[in-house]
């Protein structure tokens, strides 16, 4: 009887434990392979997979490029690459209809994402998302409009959109705004909006949610509203996750690589996205892993 008891103990100890492992999304250091806690409906239908670009600065035709900035000559063979390929490039907000309307997503559905502001993509990019009749995401940081052609801080290649750069190029229909912090694209004293062990729950609360507001009422003043956040360095956490919810945010966007599947408003949150690293030979390279 005794030993029946023991087992029966044993039994309910690794129930619970796998109980609890299974129910959370795990954060880890750098968010690599995080489990997206919107994945595990996987009983709802699913609407289709999605992929994200993410591109950062474009740079003029010829110009050298890096991890994180790509010229316009290998841009537009992205596009093209994209167009001969059979690619759908989407806008979030359909994106979003989609997934509210419960309508499949054109097969190999694609978003194009451009995160920190930079005035390049306006000078480059745009004119490129113009001829093919894509639409991209351009995410701002609040605090980097101090480096803006007026501001006399930026200078050559990383010079970012001024408040009245936003708000010109929020009126392009191939354009659409994400929110991509105010103050909190750093890596001191905190890396992107990740919490600091100093800091307790309510503090970091309160310390994200008011820089989230200054930059949406910031935009507002502008006339430009935006239900879309990307994390800069890809840092989040459950509480940041809460917080946009309860702002009206519906999708979220991080730096974790893969393939999204797409079900539900709530497979909307963590989404992935793929670095376009300009120092790899192609966009055919860096996708081929992922068909």
């Amino acid at each position: 009887m005794k030993r029946l008891s023991l087992s029966l103990c044993i039994i309910c100890l690794v129930l619970t434990a796998t109980a609890f492992s299974c129910g959370f999304c795990q954060v880890n250091g750098d968010n690599s392979q995080v489990t997206n806690m919107s994945e595990q409906g996987s009983s709802q239908t699913s609407l289709g997979d999605l992929t994200i670009l993410m591109y950062h600065n474009t740079l003029a035709e010829g110009k050298k490029q890096s991890v994180y900035c790509i010229n316009q000559n290998s841009l537009r063979s992205d596009f093209q690459y994209l167009k001969e390929k059979g690619y759908n490039v989407i806008s979030c907000k359909s994106l979003i209809e989609y997934v509210d309307n419960g309508r499949s997503l054109p097969d190999k559905a694609v978003i194009l994402t451009f995160d920190d502001g930079y005035l390049n993509n306006i000078t480059y990019a745009l004119p490129l998302l113009e001829e093919f009749g894509y639409s991209g995401l351009f995410s701002v940081v609040g605090d980097y409009t101090a480096y803006d052609k007026k501001g006399g801080k930026g200078g050559g290649d990383f010079t970012y959109f001024g408040w009245d750069d936003i708000a010109e190029v929020a009126q392009n229909k191939n354009v659409e705004i994400g929110l991509h912090s105010y103050s909190m694209h750093n890596t001191r004293p905190r890396l992107g909006v990740a919490q600091l062990k100093s800091e307790s729950d309510e503090l970091y609360e309160q310390v994200f949610a008011d820089d989230t507001q200054k930059l949406v009422d910031k935009l507002g003043e502008l006339g430009v509203s935006s239900n879309i956040y990307a994390y800069p360095y890809g840092k989040y956490t459950k509480i940041s996750e809460s917080v946009l919810k309860q702002k009206g945010v519906i999708m979220t966007l991080t730096c974790n690589e893969g393939i999204n599947h797409i079900y539900g408003r709530r497979s909307l949150y963590l989404l992935r996205r793929i670095n376009r690293d300009a120092t790899k030979s192609s966009l055919k390279a860096i996708l081929k892993k992922y068909e």
